[in-house]
């Protein structure tokens, strides 16, 4: 009986621990949503000119050239060498570190930003998330 009463009270005391995790009434799913990018970069041309951007994903990360895809657009994609080898897609709350050189290979801009987004289906649970451009201004 004493086993009982035991495992009862830690049942309850559990529920009633738990239960302010999320609103009433709302389950969440547990699914973990992955976008695999790119992460898109718009700056205007002539920012950098006849140079070049070099970009990684993160913070503490060393960038590496990138290509343009279009004048001023590059796409910055969530694989080596742009983010770690055992990367799982975009998060847009670690950012994008975004370099600009000159044509002789100065840094002119060197700078983290933060990667916009907006959750596909707005809500109390995490949802899909679609990335919008990173837009660098002058």
């Amino acid at each position: 009986m004493r086993i009982r009463a035991f495992a009862a009270a830690a049942t309850l005391a559990a529920s009633a621990t738990l239960a302010g995790c999320v609103p009433p009434d709302v389950v969440c799913p547990a699914i973990m949503y992955i976008n695999v990018g790119p992460v898109v970069i718009e700056a205007d041309p002539d920012l950098v000119g006849d140079g070049s951007l070099a970009a990684c994903l993160g913070r503490d990360c060393d960038p590496a050239p990138v290509a343009s895809a279009k004048p001023g657009v590059w796409n910055v994609p969530p694989e080596p060498p742009y983010a770690p080898a055992d990367n799982d897609g975009v998060h847009p709350t670690e950012g994008v570190r975004v370099v600009i050189m000159d044509s002789a290979g100065e840094t002119v801009r060197d700078e983290w930003l933060p990667v916009p987004y907006v959750e596909d289906a707005p809500g109390p649970c995490p949802s899909p998330f679609t990335l919008r451009p990173v837009v660098i201004g002058r």
